[in-house]
């Protein structure tokens, strides 16, 4: 049987060139070689974006666009939208009954999530203790002051009773936001919903619906991985033989940074989107950052830093090393290396944007495609299920 891949993308919006280098060019070559099912993982977008669900068709709309715009072939590969495939949920409800919650608990993204939620927890509870005190200290003051216009107290003692009335305050504010209350036994906990805990279980149904036995993913990802392969170990060990051991197929994607020079992401704001129109483009690039120790034309750059000099190595490989010893040399200045790169990076994302806008006019294909995509993975996935419910002994 051929050798079958597993991936996907959550519907945040719309692709950036981010993944139009990295993870679209990986799927067309893996679209040649093996059966693939590429997920619009629809659900996993809830985990945390549960309030804002009024976002998520346009999202997925625009997710397949991209898809389409950048070569991702239906005819080759299977894609779908999660939750129009609802073998991946019974999956994942028999997969939770066979994961103990301490092991959830030491899942890296679980324990990176908490990090995150730690550290806006923390600032909430400053800003709080912050207003406190400064309400408190006001009170004192005003308490104080009015005890010295009474004649209750001198200048000298006014001065040791004031600071020490404002000290008291303050510290009663402390304690009052950091101590008191039960203690939690999953500190934070108040802020994970169950969906994030069991995100990772549903991950292995995802890949596991389809006995999909390759998985691209970065090293980074690798402990990620590992808890779909004890799953579908102890489900085999338990009911006997139904999915295949997991393997990663590694693969280290270029890293492209934003327009400020941070990671490239929508929550940073520093994306060049697919999609973007040639104006857009160009008003982000002029924008963008450069090497702050060139400050004037003749000055030699440091092109190693510079996301500019990131975009022509990616949109304009053959002036790359002429552009590096000009920028050294401090020959070719910040403007005219950023008018270089808007010209090559347009003349490169034409095309796509041409075809996104084929799809996008004709939003009736792009649901077809979808329903024929969905159609072929519920085939499959019942498959599945069917093994899985008579190795379980499940009722029928």
């Amino acid at each position: 049987m051929k050798d079958r891949v597993l991936s996907g993308m959550r519907p945040t919006g719309k692709l950036h060139i981010g993944h139009f280098v990295g993870v679209l060019p990986n799927w067309k070559m893996l679209q040649d070689r093996y059966k693939c099912f590429f997920e619009i993982a629809d659900w996993h977008a809830l985990t945390d974006a549960y309030d804002r669900t009024h976002e998520m068709r346009d999202n997925v709309f625009n997710v397949v666009l991209d898809w389409l715009a950048t070569g991702i072939d239906p005819e080759k590969s299977t894609f779908f939208v999660q939750s129009h495939v609802l073998q991946h949920a019974e999956l994942h409800v028999l997969f939770s009954m066979l994961v103990s919650l301490s092991r959830l608990l030491r899942v890296p993204t679980f324990k990176e999530k908490i990090a995150e939620l730690r550290v806006k927890e923390l600032s909430h509870k400053a800003k709080k203790v912050l207003e406190k005190s400064a309400d408190a200290a006001v009170s004192a003051f005003f308490e104080i002051v009015e005890q010295y216009q009474q004649g209750n107290l001198d200048d000298k003692s006014y001065r040791a009773v004031l600071k020490a009335k404002l000290k008291e305050a303050f510290m009663e504010s402390l304690k009052d936001a950091f101590v008191g209350g039960e203690e939690e036994e999953l500190p934070y906990g108040h802020l994970v919903n169950y969906g994030l805990l069991g995100y990772p279980v549903l991950q292995a149904a995802d890949i596991l619906i389809y006995r999909a036995n390759l998985v691209p993913i970065g090293a980074d990802q690798l402990p990620h991985l590992e808890l779909t392969r004890e799953i579908a170990r102890r489900f085999n060990s338990l009911y006997g033989q139904v999915f295949p051991e997991v393997e990663p197929l590694l693969t280290e994607f270029p890293k492209v940074p934003g327009t400020d020079g941070r990671k490239m992401s929508k929550s940073y704001g520093n994306t060049i989107f697919i999609s973007d129109p040639p104006d857009v483009i160009e008003q982000k690039i002029r924008h963008a950052y450069t090497d702050p120790a060139k400050i004037r034309k003749g000055d030699p750059g440091h092109p190693e830093g510079c996301p500019i000099f990131a975009y022509h190595k990616i949109f304009n490989t053959d002036e790359v090393p002429q552009i590096e010893a000009d920028c050294k040399a401090g020959k070719l200045g910040c403007v005219d290396c950023k008018l270089r790169i808007i010209k090559k990076m347009n003349e490169v994302l034409e095309p796509v944007r041409e075809k996104r806008r084929y799809f996008e006019e004709r939003p009736h294909l792009v649901k077809e495609i979808l329903a024929e995509g969905e159609k072929r993975a519920r085939e499959e996935a019942e498959k599945t299920m069917q093994l899985v419910r008579e190795a379980m002994q499940l009722w029928t």
